[in-house]
């Protein structure tokens, strides 16, 4: 999971990944990788590729902040699908 959100970002967001190699811990708001327009199409991304909706209350710095940070949300999201609980939202 981790190196196709890295692939992503790299291929989609980074300027110049020469530069700014992209690694699991770089952080994508502080380096300026991710803004709100990239965050948009990052979830956009997230939706297709992992069939999961990715809800408004979601979006916070936390949930994006590297993709290490991405990953546990993506896996805290399929481990709530896969249990059938119940979204409170």
């Amino acid at each position: 999971m981790d190196g196709v959100i890295r692939d992503y970002l790299t291929r989609e967001l980074v300027q110049d990944p020469a530069v700014l190699p992209l690694t699991n811990t770089t952080p994508l708001l502080e380096s300026g990788i991710l803004d709100s327009l990239g965050l948009l199409t990052l979830v956009v991304f997230i939706q297709e590729q992992f069939g999961i909706e990715v809800d408004y209350v979601d979006i916070v710095p936390e949930n994006f902040a590297s993709v290490d940070a991405i990953c546990a949300y993506l896996s805290s999201r399929t481990a709530t699908q896969a249990s059938g609980a119940i979204d409170p939202s």
